[in-house]
């Protein structure tokens, strides 16, 4: 193996790590969401009957929604980092390969 080959391999593992990273992130918030979701229908149902004042339950559901809101700002703030993170992964093995291809040109140039 080559040391081009060495750079792309690392590089497309290092990549798919992020992206199950990333997959990880909207598997938590989908399932934060869902237990928020299921919190504040069970919230309702067990507490519509038992409490005579319904303000009270309508502001637990707004805060369960105020949550809900929190949960997807932190996973577009994780997955904003990631994207950066790729990014920069990319900006690095791009410059590794035309530092290796240069080199190898001038290891060229340098035998005539």
């Amino acid at each position: 193996m080559d040391q081009q080959e060495a750079i792309k391999i690392d590089y497309l593992k290092k990549k798919r790590q992020f992206e199950e990273k990333e997959d990880d992130i909207v598997f938590q918030r989908d399932q934060g969401i869902r237990d928020l979701e299921e919190i504040a229908d069970r919230t309702h149902y067990y507490l519509k009957d038992y409490v005579p004042d319904q303000e009270f339950i309508i502001q637990a559901v707004h805060k369960l929604e105020r949550l809900k809101d929190e949960v997807y700002e932190a996973a577009q703030h994780d997955r904003k980092q990631i994207e950066q993170e790729i990014e920069e992964l990319d900006e690095t093995y791009y410059r590794e390969i035309r530092i290796l291809s240069d080199q190898e040109l001038a290891k060229k140039e340098s035998d005539f």
